[in-house]
């Protein structure tokens, strides 16, 4: 019995050495592109932060290296298409609203000459409340939806889709 935990142990980092969950499957070698988005909603300048924060969520998630287009393994295009507010909850008035970004997201394989994957309505959503300060209160909802849709572009490159 001892003997069978020892090799189980011994064969353990072998049989996981190739196991990637990166869409490149080069187990965390791959390379990514993230060129500006584009902006077909009314928001000003949000396609610059979410482009910036899809660049910091690559670099921190690691699992992909952040490179220039011209030498990446995968590029992923994306544009703005919507952002919606609407009232979220009710008492006799609305309390707090619902921001939501609309996003039309492409990830493209440079080698392979293919879209790994692409979306073409993906939702963020963040929440702010009313009786707040209603611009700060309405960034940080617009910051929550941009973190929502960095968590999902990232888990969906490393799997290549869903």
């Amino acid at each position: 019995m001892s003997r069978l935990i020892l090799l189980l142990v011994l064969l353990a980092p072998v049989a996981c050495a190739h196991y990637s969950t990166s869409a490149s499957g080069s187990g965390g070698s791959g390379s990514i592109a993230v060129p500006m988005f584009e902006n077909k909603s009314l928001e000003s300048g949000l396609q610059q932060a979410l482009t910036d924060s899809l660049i910091q969520g690559f670099v921190t998630n690691g699992a992909l290296r952040v490179l220039d287009e011209d030498r990446a393994t995968l590029v992923l295009r994306g544009e703005v298409v919507e952002v919606r507010e609407e009232p979220f909850t009710y008492s006799g008035g609305s309390e707090q609203f619902r921001i939501t970004i609309v996003l039309g997201v492409s990830c493209y394989d440079t080698q392979e000459k293919k879209a790994v994957w692409e979306e073409t309505g993906l939702r963020g959503f963040g929440v702010f409340d009313a009786g707040a300060d209603r611009q700060e209160a309405r960034t940080a909802g617009l910051n929550d939806a941009i973190r929502m849709l960095v968590e999902d572009v990232i888990d969906r490159t490393q799997v290549g889709g869903w």
